[in-house]
């Protein structure tokens, strides 16, 4: 059957308009394939414990992640600077407080590498695709279960709902308590009428849910139509099979050259 206005998504074959006017073909890799090749990034960050194999699949993922995917510099650094606190309190409590028999400086660096690394790795990813097109691509090429992808739409464009639903509560509430009195009368009252607000409006998403997935028959588990196609190419697969490749033989070099310190903690 022929479906009208079929789009594709922007991880296949898009087309770009440059500086000059002129259009070029620019291919972005499937999210999930681009899933696959930072998990094959991270994997030896996540049993690493030295200094050079956090930095060397760092800059690995980061390329990727800006030349292939197109990630933004400053959509990755407003997100990975109040998350790398994280790994600044981690450093700081290997360095304050070691474990016996343990150079506490060098450990706390190896520890702020790694999870500094799997962090940026992490966002970047999240950061480079559409969470639309993740759910699509895990309908579409891993067989996800319609009901539960659906649900996960909704549920992705529920954040957005019930944060306006707080904002509107936390407004009546000011309008509420304008005097002080009020305030301090009302202090308790306060605190619980906002949870109560939001509960009953996630409650009503969750019904208007319920009858919006009832009403495209999603009881049904035959095959679907897609009008956004988020397909799995060659390319994708070559490029999957080439990046696992090549972060297999740098991890086997610095295993090799001794660089690599296992350590699973």
């Amino acid at each position: 059957m022929n479906v009208p206005h079929m789009e594709h998504s922007p991880c296949a074959d898009s087309v770009l308009m440059t500086p000059q006017g002129r259009k070029k073909v620019a291919w972005q890799p499937n999210p999930l394939a681009l899933l696959l090749a930072q998990v094959f990034f991270m994997i030896p960050v996540l049993f690493a414990m030295d200094r050079m194999t956090p930095l060397v699949f760092l800059a690995a993922g980061l390329i990727n992640l800006f030349g292939i995917a197109g990630l933004s510099l400053r959509r990755f650094i407003k997100l990975v600077l109040p998350l790398s606190t994280l790994s600044f309190g981690l450093f700081f409590m290997n360095l304050l407080f070691p474990a016996e028999g343990i150079n506490g400086l060098e450990r706390a660096i190896a520890v702020f590498l790694r999870s500094f690394a799997l962090i940026s790795l992490s966002s970047g990813y999240i950061l480079s695709v559409s969470p639309y097109d993740i759910i699509r691509a895990l309908m579409q090429n891993w067989g996800l279960n319609y009901r539960l992808g659906f649900s996960l739409f909704a549920g992705w464009n529920t954040i957005p709902l019930l944060k306006r639903d707080i904002e509107l509560a936390q407004k009546a509430q000011e309008i509420r308590s304008a005097s002080a009195v009020r305030a301090k009368k009302g202090g308790i009252s306060r605190l619980t009428r906002l949870p109560v607000t939001i509960l009953s409006g996630a409650i009503l998403h969750g019904e208007r849910l319920s009858l919006s997935m009832a009403g495209r028959g999603l009881e049904e588990t035959g095959e679907r139509t897609f009008f956004h196609r988020v397909p799995w190419t060659g390319k994708d697969s070559l490029y999957v099979a080439g990046i696992g490749l090549a972060a297999l033989l740098v991890w086997l070099a610095l295993i090799r050259l001794g660089i690599f310190v296992f350590e699973l903690g």
